[in-house]
């Protein structure tokens, strides 16, 4: 029970941040590639499909991605959903094909992808925190059913601690390391 507390809240901590990881590599990436759309769903009969699910996605040239619906019925849900994604790009739809273009990095692009970062980081602090709230209310639930006593309950909060300190931290230095690459 003891190890099985602990090992879910890391296993779930460390998800949130390959999420936030691979979120942030995307939002700052300088060269262009598919992978830029990888996050992006649309709803399709109240189910989120991701992009790249269903269309293909291929590099057009050196600033534009060019994605070919399957169904070209959901052309505009998928713009849509490209559009309110928050990457700062532009679209077009000629033919039955949707053209994204990736303004070039200049220095107010930056400062708006770095605030965005910085958004997704607050977030991701936040869904390490409320994690760590899951966590503990297991940890007294365990001692109100006895699984555990009163040692082994104020051990569990000190380790879950630190497991949210060491992931919060980590966000933190991420972020300044994001920062570096985007301004130098």
């Amino acid at each position: 029970m003891y190890n099985n507390i602990i090992n879910n809240n890391k296993k779930n901590m460390q998800k949130c941040l390959d999420l936030f990881i691979n979120k942030i590599n995307n939002l700052s990436q300088n060269r262009l590639s598919p992978y830029l759309l990888n996050n992006i769903s649309v709803k399709l009969n109240n189910k989120f499909i991701l992009i790249h699910h269903i269309s293909s996605i291929v590099v057009e040239n050196s600033s534009t991605l060019k994605i070919t619906p399957f169904d070209y019925t959901i052309i505009k849900n998928i713009e849509k959903s490209i559009v309110l994604s928050n990457l700062d790009v532009t679209t077009k739809i000629i033919d039955s094909n949707i053209y994204v273009k990736i303004p070039i990095m200049t220095e107010s692009r930056k400062i708006k992808i770095f605030k965005n970062i910085k958004i997704e980081a607050e977030f991701n602090k936040i869904n390490i925190r409320n994690i760590r709230r899951k966590t503990n209310n297991k940890i007294k639930l365990s001692l109100k059913k006895k699984y555990i006593d009163e040692n082994q309950e104020q051990k569990l909060y000190n380790l879950i601690q630190k497991q949210t300190t060491f992931y919060v931290n980590y966000i933190k230095e991420f972020l300044k390391k994001k920062e570096k690459e985007l301004f130098n």
